[in-house]
């Protein structure tokens, strides 16, 4: 059911005010500590860590250098996400000289973010746009780091192809969408694998003849594939090393307990020594686990379409983010803000969402306080501890089971009002004959 006026703005209200709690609980962080207490301690009993007020600091930002175009290691202006993100990084520190003011200022814009993915989720599935506006992530994580600018451009292109304007053509939706993801992917990398499921509907959708779907298939890959040669040739053509440090820094970033990993917590005590031989280890099996497990969803994804007539590529992007995160070597706990206007376009059950945030939050709250008491020399034998096995544990079977009932799922969709086109929910393709 589309929510009224009132409700739609109660919804963009909430999305602001759990924007503004997460500034909050990330402000300490930005000024000094109480000297008699190690910053470890501190950052960690409050958990108030940021990459934003992090990266200030230790990628020199407060110089305000152009990134990418100097040097060959990260640093100097220059940050460990591709080129968007970095130029978008500039842009906000211009203004500001301090991690306090970088924070308040990328607050601000996470604000204005979280609200616009509100109103684009309620375009498409109404009322369940409150699961993402009123649950815990955004209290957690907003201003954590930039995702929400690849967030922004993932859930408009879903908004593109699930809810697009009546004047608009086959053609031009997968275009535009393929524009949105590759843009997400020029901010952070993961939207880029929703490429291909758009392709693999633009192909193989019985809804056109062949000549008309091989167009849409160029549109929508040319589309993505172009706005991320745009937004990086550039910066290969000027500075190469500096460019490709970003590469290099994520390559041989070591699996350590930062990262929140199974494999560090399903692989200790070798995971523990992060030069051992376990690193390598760790390393080829994650890659080869996440390669195999994206293959094995888009051969689904291939099956489905063939049976059906349409693909389910909305539920397989869905799997795919899925099977990224349990298998990836680094499960950041931000990455759940990636998750979750998918569980708000696909129909999962609310109880599943449930468990999962609470998984979630259990990870995360219990990372940070056990961190605080190994700081203090409290060691491992702490509910905090058994807090985050449950966590890490937990959110990684839930990603597993998400992954089967993506595929099964159907997605929400809203009945069409006068400006839309009519959506066949099974495979979420328009049936319009415009090509």
């Amino acid at each position: 059911m589309h929510p009224r006026l009132p409700e739609r703005l109660a919804m963009c209200v909430v999305a602001a005010v759990a924007t503004v709690l997460n500034v909050l609980l990330k402000l300490p962080c930005t000024v000094p500590g109480p000297p008699d207490v190690p910053r470890g301690a501190f950052v960690s009993r409050y958990g108030c860590w940021s990459d934003v007020a992090a990266l200030w600091n230790s990628r020199q930002l407060v110089g305000h250098v152009f990134p990418y175009v100097t040097g060959s290691q990260l640093g100097n202006g220059t940050v460990e996400y591709p080129t968007l993100t970095g130029v978008w990084v500039w842009l906000t520190a211009l203004p500001v000289g301090s991690a306090h003011g970088f924070l308040l200022v990328t607050g601000a814009v996470a604000g204005v973010l979280a609200v616009v993915v509100t109103l684009l989720l309620v375009r498409v599935a109404g009322r369940r746009a409150w699961i993402w506006a009123a649950t815990p992530p955004l209290a957690l994580y907003a201003a954590y780091n930039w995702d929400l600018l690849a967030v922004v451009c993932t859930v408009a292109g879903l908004v593109v192809m699930l809810r697009p304007p009546s004047s608009w053509s086959t053609t031009t939706r997968y275009a535009v969408a393929g524009l949105a993801f590759g843009l997400g992917g020029a901010f952070k990398l993961y939207p880029l694998m929703f490429l291909a499921p758009l392709a693999i509907a633009a192909l193989l959708d019985q809804d056109a003849v062949l000549r008309v779907r091989v167009r849409r298939t160029v549109a929508a890959l040319g589309s993505g594939v172009g706005v991320v040669l745009a937004a990086n040739v550039p910066f290969v053509l000027v500075n190469a090393p500096g460019w490709l440090s970003v590469f290099e820094f994520q390559a041989s970033r070591p699996i350590g307990a930062s990262t929140m990993s199974v494999w560090y917590y399903g692989l200790l005590p070798w995971s523990a020594d992060l030069d051992g031989p376990a690193q390598q280890a760790m390393g080829t099996m994650s890659t080869l686990a996440t390669a195999l497990g994206i293959i094995a969803v888009l051969v689904v994804t291939v099956v489905l379409a063939r049976r059906r007539g349409s693909a389910p590529w909305v539920q397989s992007a869905a799997a795919l983010l899925a099977v990224y995160m349990v298998c990836n070597k680094v499960a950041s706990p931000q990455y759940v803000l990636w998750l979750l206007p998918f569980l708000v376009v696909v129909r999962i059950s609310g109880w599943w969402i449930g468990a999962y945030l609470v998984a979630d939050v259990c990870a995360v709250v219990g990372f940070f306080r056990n961190t605080y008491y190994q700081a203090i020399g409290a060691g491992t034998d702490t509910w905090a501890y058994q807090a985050m096995t449950v966590g890490i544990w937990g959110r990684a079977a839930l990603l597993v089971v998400f992954v089967v009932f993506f595929l099964r799922s159907t997605v929400v969709t809203r009945p069409p009002g006068p400006n839309t086109l009519p959506v066949a929910v099974r495979g979420t393709v328009v049936t319009e004959g415009t090509p």
